[in-house]
C-alpha cells in the first residue's frame, strides 16, 4: 500500500489517502505490539518459597512453574517451555520471573522485560541484608560468577584446592524470602512502583524515576562487581546518576546533600561517633576516587582507595531504598516537582521516614 506514495508529489495525495495511511501503520504497529509476556530465568536462591510479585514482575519456583497459569495447555508450544526448565535446572537457576510489556515489537517487549526483573532484584538487594547472598542475584544470562567456585595452586611441589559453593541466596532458609517480603512490604510496594513506570512507559514522575531506575542499575551491577575499585566506581555512579550530577564538582555538593538530607549530616559532622572522617571529607575522596579511576590517573587494578567497598556499598544501599521509599510518598503529593532540588528538599523537610 505505501510503494503507491513512494514518488507520489505530496500535493496530490488527499486527505481520504492520509486517513487510509494512517489506519494501515496502526493497525501494522498493533500486531506487532501486542501485549507480550516476557519469561526470565533468574538466580535468587536455590530454596522453595511462595511465588510473589514486584512491581509487574511475578516470580515462580521453578517447581511450581508446570502447575502454573503460564505452562503452555498445547503439547507443541511446551517444547520450548521445557527446553528453557532444563536450561534452568543445569545452570541452578530455580526461579522464573514473568512480565508483561505492551506496546513494543518482540525484540524491544525482551528486552524492557530483562531490565525490569534487573530492578526488580534490586528491591530484593536493598530489602535483605547482603549477608543473604543478595549480592549477585540476577538474570541466567546477565554477568555472574559460577554456581561453585574451585580454586587450585602450587607451592613447592604441594597442591592446595578449595571448594565453595557460591549461588545467591544460599542463607535463605524455609520461610526466609517470605518473611523479608512481608517485613519490607513498603519497600516492596515502592520499587515495584518504580519498575511498572519503566516497563509500562507511564512515569508518575519521570525525571525522577528514571533516574532511580538508572541508579538502581549501576548499583546492581556494583554488587555483582568482582574488582573493588570497579565496583567503587559503579557505586559513585548510581548516586551521581540519581541526583544527576553532570560534573564532579556538582557530584560533591550534591553528595553533601545527600548526606544531610539521608543523615542529618553537616559537613564538618563526622560520619559516626566513632569517626574521625567528616562528611566533607567522605564526599570529596570518594567522588576523586572514581573520577581518578574513570581517568586513568589512578591504576585500576592497584588502587589504594580511601574507603573500603563495605563502607560505600552500605551508603549507596541506603541511600537507593530510601530514594525509592520517599519517592513513593512524594508521588502521592499535590502537585510535586520533578526535579531531583525540589524531592531533596521535600525529603529534608519531611524528617527521618517512618519505615
Amino acid at each position: 500500500m505505501t510503494k503507491a506514495y513512494a514518488d507520489s508529489n505530496p500535493s496530490y495525495i488527499s486527505a481520504a489517502d492520509v486517513s487510509d495511511l494512517y489506519d494501515h501503520f496502526a493497525e501494522w504497529f498493533a500486531t506487532l505490539a501486542s501485549p507480550r509476556r516476557v519469561f526470565v530465568p533468574c538466580v535468587i536462591s536455590p530454596w522453595p518459597a511462595p511465588r510473589f510479585s514486584i512491581g509487574p514482575a511475578v516470580f515462580i519456583f521453578i517447581e511450581e512453574v508446570a502447575q502454573s497459569e503460564f505452562y503452555p495447555s498445547d503439547i507443541l508450544s511446551r517444547d520450548g517451555f521445557d527446553k528453557m526448565l532444563q536450561l534452568m535446572r543445569d545452570a541452578h537457576a530455580n526461579w522464573l520471573a514473568c512480565v508483561l510489556i505492551e506496546g513494543c515489537e518482540h525484540q524491544r517487549a525482551e528486552e524492557i522485560g530483562n531490565l525490569a526483573v534487573d530492578l526488580a532484584i534490586v528491591a530484593l538487594q536493598v530489602a535483605a541484608p547482603l549477608a543473604y547472598g543478595t549480592r549477585t542475584m540476577s538474570r541466567l544470562d546477565a554477568r555472574r560468577g559460577a554456581a561453585e567456585k574451585r580454586s587450585l595452586s602450587e607451592a613447592h611441589g604441594y597442591y592446595n584446592a578449595g571448594w565453595t559453593r557460591t549461588e545467591p541466596g544460599l542463607p535463605i532458609g524455609a520461610g526466609t524470602l517470605a518473611d523479608i517480603l512481608q517485613k519490607t512490604e513498603p519497600l516492596i510496594t515502592a520499587v515495584g512502583s518504580c519498575v511498572r513506570s519503566f516497563a509500562t512507559g507511564r512515569y508518575r514522575l519521570p525525571n525522577l524515576e528514571r533516574a532511580w531506575c538508572d541508579a538502581a542499575y549501576w548499583f546492581h551491577e556494583g554488587l555483582a562487581e568482582s574488582l573493588d575499585s570497579i565496583a567503587i566506581a559503579k557505586f559513585e555512579t548510581a548516586v551521581e546518576v540519581l541526583v544527576r550530577a553532570e560534573s564532579s564538582p556538582k557530584m560533591r555538593v550534591q553528595m553533601l546533600t545527600i548526606l544531610e538530607t539521608f543523615y542529618g549530616l553537616k559537613p564538618d559532622d563526622p560520619l559516626s561517633v566513632s569517626a574521625i572522617t567528616t562528611a566533607r571529607q567522605f564526599a570529596y575522596s570518594v567522588v576523586g576516587d572514581r573520577s581518578q579511576i574513570l581517568h586513568g590517573t589512578r591504576s585500576t587494578l592497584n588502587s589504594r582507595l580511601a574507603f573500603t567497598r563495605d563502607g560505600l556499598e552500605n551508603f549507596v544501599t541506603t541511600v537507593i531504598r530510601r530514594a525509592a521509599l520517599e519517592l513513593q510518598d512524594y508521588a502521592l503529593t499535590v502537585s510535586p516537582k520533578d526535579n531531583i532540588n525540589d524531592f531533596l528538599a521535600w525529603v529534608k523537610l519531611r524528617g527521618q521516614p517512618s519505615v
